[in-house]
């Protein structure tokens, strides 16, 4: 049976999570509950977990989907998972439709580290203890959780939004499914392109070329994009990270093109985004002398190539009097992220008609 990805997470390194992210947490005789959202429905379904990151086996006791129906790995009920693998669950006949949330809980008697995570998922998730004794808590990163796959065959186009932060949704409210890509969804929807599965492969404070949180968007391409047999499409847009680390614009655009290259030869359409304006950001990181004149460079480069597809993000949510800002009404608060009305303008900067 061929399985297609129904829901995508690209999952970070714990350990390289900066102090002003929100930092990952450990799990100790807990249950924890989890949701996301499917892409693609199907009659039966199967789990990736992901312990790329761990130090050590993550031993998940036991998983249930749906409200309570089991996820056996391997035959068993409990889940043992090396450090530095993911591992597919069993299939499960579950119905599920697309659009439909999916609610996954992870039995933890023991001990278990983060060891794949996000630190920023948009979506609350809770933690019971075991034996009900204590409270429940709240939080809003996701752990372990790379894939949902279906047994549905992919029968249209399947977008692979790939990036950082304005990919990933920061700056978006939470438990709304107002990111970018999900706003993409329905524009596809809307213009008769029922078919389509967008999945988001945006993660919070990666970079294309070094360390902030990752892997770098070059390292995990293979992971999250060309690991997808069934992707079709591919925009990528990264490098805000990169100019406030100091990276050069031709550098930023050589690492931007290799990864639309590397798609093209595996018969993924590659389709280029412009890099967001940055100045008006309250971090001082992205105003620095010259920051400005790179991701000018940047833009001009993508727009200027004729071998691929461009999505003009930066013009699209600009602010009219000063294109070096976002406009007021597309600004989640912190003069970098668009909020929920900035990534529904964002996903309005991709053309339908470059997926039909």
């Amino acid at each position: 049976m061929a399985w297609t990805t129904a829901y995508l997470a690209a999952l970070g390194d714990p350990r390289q999570t900066p102090p002003f992210m929100p930092q990952p947490r450990s799990f100790s005789a807990q249950r924890v509950r989890q949701t996301v959202r499917l892409r693609r429905g199907g009659r039966t379904l199967r789990l990736v977990l992901s312990n790329e990151f761990g130090n050590g086996p993550l031993v998940i006791d036991a998983v249930t989907v749906g409200g309570g129906v089991p996820v056996p790995y391997q035959g068993g009920a409990q889940w043992k998972i090396p450090p530095g693998e993911a591992v597919t669950g069993d299939p499960v006949a579950l119905s599920t439709a697309a659009g439909d949330e999916l609610e996954i809980a992870c039995l933890v008697s023991g001990d278990a580290e983060p060891a794949a995570y996000l630190h920023s998922a948009q979506r609350t998730g809770d933690v019971t203890p075991v034996g009900g004794l204590g409270g429940r808590e709240e939080f809003s990163s996701l752990y372990w959780i790379t894939r949902v796959l279906t047994d549905a065959p992919a029968t249209g186009p399947v977008v692979i939004a790939f990036g950082d932060s304005i990919t990933r949704g920061d700056g978006t409210t939470g438990d709304r499914d107002q990111r970018y890509p999900d706003h993409l969804q329905r524009r596809l929807f809307a213009a008769g392109i029922k078919d389509a599965v967008v999945l988001n492969a945006g993660i919070g404070g990666n970079r294309l070329l070094g360390p902030l949180f990752g892997p770098t968007m070059t390292e995990r391409f293979a992971r999250d994009v060309l690991g997808v047999p069934e992707a079709t499409h591919v925009v990528i847009m990264g490098g805000l990270n990169d100019i406030a680390m100091g990276a050069s614009a031709s550098d930023i655009t050589e690492a931007l093109f290799a990864l639309a290259r590397r798609a093209e030869e595996r018969g993924v359409q590659p389709i280029l985004g412009t890099l967001t304006p940055l100045m008006s950001s309250v971090y001082e990181m992205f105003q620095a002398d010259g920051n400005e004149g790179v991701r000018q460079a940047v833009n001009r480069a993508i727009i200027t190539q004729r071998d691929w597809p461009v999505a003009d993000f930066a013009a699209r949510l600009a602010a009219p009097d000063d294109p070096a800002r976002l406009a007021p009404a597309f600004d989640s608060g912190d003069g970098v992220h668009p909020g929920d009305a900035g990534a529904r303008a964002a996903a309005e900067a991709v053309d339908p008609s470059l997926f039909t």
